[in-house]
């Protein structure tokens, strides 16, 4: 009996080191022909390779460099859990590809290299914890760890897994977060109308939709610790070092041009003081789409996430984030005068700063009278020439003028600099053999002392005794229609042009308005940015025709 038994046993162990030397021989084989797959886009390799009787295969050694990037992902171990040992047979012999129903990774002491859209003082990578040095004097190292009494090389745990159901077309992922002292952080998203087959076609996220998104966090005992250790460092109370740490991080969210509300800095500080952890759950409604993720403004776009925020098990409050806009297209910058004086852009439209201007203007060398037929002689003319004209004589004497600011006595500072500044009018006498034959009834010379607008149709050109008036100019065409401010409700996608108080033009197309403002998509750089434009700002609404 005892001979059967123990011939018993033995067989069995014989049997479970053949299956797990075919698994790890099937396994290795396996992986060399997913990472030889994966080579246009990964560079991975691993130390060492091992397969269980129930199916899992771990890496150890792990490293991964996508291409075209100079990161590299490591982790000291990857354990790759399957359906199960005959699955992972099947899937090495027959040289599948497709993904198990269901599938789990677990990846112990991960390494990240830095990350361009990844700020540290935000999250830390290296111990998922939130805001960790914000009031801090200096931001947080190994030494300060360890003099909080936490083990800063522990090594993290991480976990990706999903479930999927074909024949609802349902999945459901989570990536779990965490590092022993600090931080867990849980990522949860439910899927719906997903199909593995088409994740690498166009119109993939088009018809995929998320009908939820989750993410959870939790203090590991971090945030008490860290709140007495730079409370000591600050000289400050724990409870007031609570009230400068949140202070410090709303001026982070601010440099991102972010405001949160009221009420959910009070969860945040007490999530802070307490710690616990924090949820925020997300139910987009059905306008919300990951293609268009990128060309949707935040606030539009936190609005279709429908995000709430819920500390512990209190009752959950609405997630609110103001957004600040970003510096308007009409903000003009301020004009530095030449005594040093700044004139405001709220001042009015923009005035070009004053220069030194001569004050007297030579006028042009008559040419001689041979020169010119007895018809085509011009009298003396009181008109000013090119300054780089070699007939004019340099000014005697410059006198700089000095712009003033606007006192109550001025009637129009505009005014009286922009009749300051108003270039003197040139004009050319015309070539002998265009000019035509006098006219029987002159008008009235204008005084030389007024100066005539640039686009009049009128030329001092003179005659003995008459002037020459200058063809009417063509009617110019227009290229839109004004239209009223309420009207652009009616005008969404349109192309129009704005014409701001300070002269600027701003082209774009109507996104949305409101009763005090407007949404202007304007394309730049091969994509779109959202400017919100108030209605204050605006003189004229032109409706493009093209």
């Amino acid at each position: 009996m005892w001979k059967w038994l123990r011939n018993g046993v033995l067989l069995a162990i014989v049997l479970a080191g053949a299956l797990k030397l075919a698994a790890w021989y099937a396994v290795g084989k396996d992986a060399q022909r997913v990472v030889d797959t994966l080579a246009p886009y990964a560079d991975i390799k691993y130390d060492g390779l091992g397969a269980g009787l129930d199916g899992s295969v771990t890496l150890t050694g792990v490293s991964v460099a996508p291409k075209g990037s100079h990161r590299v992902y490591r982790a000291d171990a990857a354990t790759l859990d399957s359906p199960g040992l005959l699955w992972l047979l099947k899937h090495a012999a027959l040289h599948e590809n497709e993904l198990p129903a269901q599938f789990g990774i677990t990846f112990t002491g991960v390494k990240w290299p830095p990350e361009p859209w990844l700020d540290p003082q935000w999250l830390d990578p290296a111990t998922y914890a939130l805001f960790p040095s914000a009031g801090c004097q200096s931001p947080l190292d190994t030494a300060d760890y360890r003099r909080m009494g936490i083990d800063a090389g522990a090594a993290s745990r991480d976990r990706f897994e999903y479930h999927y159901d074909p024949g609802q077309q349902t999945l459901t992922a989570s990536l779990r977060l965490s590092t022993p002292g600090f931080a867990d952080l849980a990522l949860e998203a439910d899927v719906s109308r997903f199909d593995p087959a088409k994740m690498l076609l166009t119109g993939f996220w088009e018809t995929t939709r998320i009908d939820r998104l989750s993410a959870t966090y939790a203090d590991n005992g971090f945030m008490p610790r860290r709140n007495a250790y730079c409370a000591k460092r600050e000289g400050l109370g724990t409870p007031q070092f609570v009230d400068h740490h949140a202070t410090a991080v709303e001026a982070l969210l601010q440099k991102a041009r972010i405001q949160p509300d009221d009420e959910l800095v009070r969860l945040y500080k007490t999530l802070v003081e307490h710690g616990g952890s924090l949820r925020l759950l997300s139910l987009p409604n059905a306008v919300f789409s990951i293609k268009s993720w990128k060309s949707t403004s935040r606030e539009e776009l936190l609005r279709q996430l429908n995000v709430t925020a819920r500390y512990q098990d209190k009752p959950p409050i609405m997630f609110r984030l103001a957004f600040t806009p970003e510096p308007s297209l009409d903000t003009a910058m301020p004009v530095e005068a030449d005594s040093g004086s700044t004139i405001p852009a709220s001042a009015g439209p923009s005035v070009p700063a004053p220069v030194a201007a001569p004050a007297t203007v030579a006028t042009p060398a008559i040419p001689p009278t041979s020169a010119l037929k007895p018809e085509t002689q011009p009298a003396t003319t009181a008109v000013a020439a090119k300054p780089e004209s070699s007939a004019i004589a340099k000014p005697a004497q410059e006198t700089p003028q000095v712009a003033k600011k606007p006192t109550a006595d001025s009637t129009s500072y505009l005014d009286n600099a922009e009749a300051r500044f108003t270039p003197p009018l040139v004009v050319h006498p015309p070539a002998p053999e265009s000019v035509p034959e006098a006219r029987s009834a002159p008008a009235a010379i204008p005084p030389a002392s007024t100066p005539l607008p640039q686009n009049s149709t009128q030329a001092l050109v003179w005659k003995p005794g008459i002037i020459e008036q200058l063809p009417e100019a063509a009617p110019v065409k227009k290229d839109y229609t004004v239209v009223e401010f309420p009207a652009l409700a009616q005008l969404t996608g349109r192309h129009v042009r704005l014409i701001t108080r300070g002269g600027k033009q701003i082209e774009g197309f109507v996104a949305s308005t409101g009763d005090h403002n407007l949404q202007l998509r304007i394309e730049r750089g091969g994509g779109n940015a959202l400017v919100a434009i108030n209605r204050d700002s605006i003189t004229q609404i032109q409706l493009l025709h093209w």
